[in-house]
């Protein structure tokens, strides 16, 4: 059931992003594989990849007062059926150097986990592959350090964290990282 749930959010961003062309047009596509669970402030209860696929759009004017942050709408399907997938929408800020690029961004993600209060009697089975998240809507950071290899085709890595920032019960949060292609369109 969570695939299913992970797989319908998937297809649900491009839904979203192509109707959204014509309002703001999409600047690049991204595409990459993550560890899941890993490496940083979060749990590391979860394991497997997780698939990433992102739409990012130009910069609409009204946003220049904030540095012209690029809108982002993204999925990341995790692929073991017992680890947490995740949708989300953002702003992006990116710094080029030559063919060098760094960007930070920040947003909210709706994932599909467990929200439920962590309980040591009944869930003393589970404490140790499940992360306890607390709220369906999380906050989300996310940053890639990165090198265009065409004028259009980009690889970069990725790190990004989800977590309520403590404003519910549980708050373990999940880091993910790894490798993604971008093509600019």
């Amino acid at each position: 059931m969570r695939i299913i749930s992970a797989i319908a959010a998937f297809l649900s961003v491009f839904g979203i992003a192509s109707a959204s062309y014509a309002i703001v047009p999409v600047d690049e596509v991204r595409a990459g594989v993550y560890a899941q669970s890993c490496c940083g402030i979060g749990s590391s209860k979860e394991q497997g990849v997780a698939i990433n696929a992102e739409a990012v759009f130009e910069s609409p004017r009204i946003l220049s007062v904030l540095g012209s942050p690029r809108p982002v709408i993204g999925a990341t399907v995790a692929t073991d059926s017992d680890a947490t997938s995740q949708i989300y929408t953002g702003l992006e800020w990116q710094v080029n150097v030559s063919r060098w690029f760094v960007s930070a961004g920040a947003g909210i993600a709706v994932h599909n986990g467990e929200t439920d209060r962590y309980d040591p009697v009944a869930d003393i089975n589970r404490v140790d592959h499940t992360v306890f998240f607390g709220c369906r809507a999380l906050f989300r950071l996310a940053g890639d350090v990165g090198y265009r290899l065409t004028d259009t085709i980009s690889a970069s890595f990725h790190f990004n964290h989800i977590s309520n920032a403590g404003l519910c019960n549980e708050n373990e949060g999940l880091d993910q990282m790894g490798l993604r292609l971008g093509f600019r369109l």
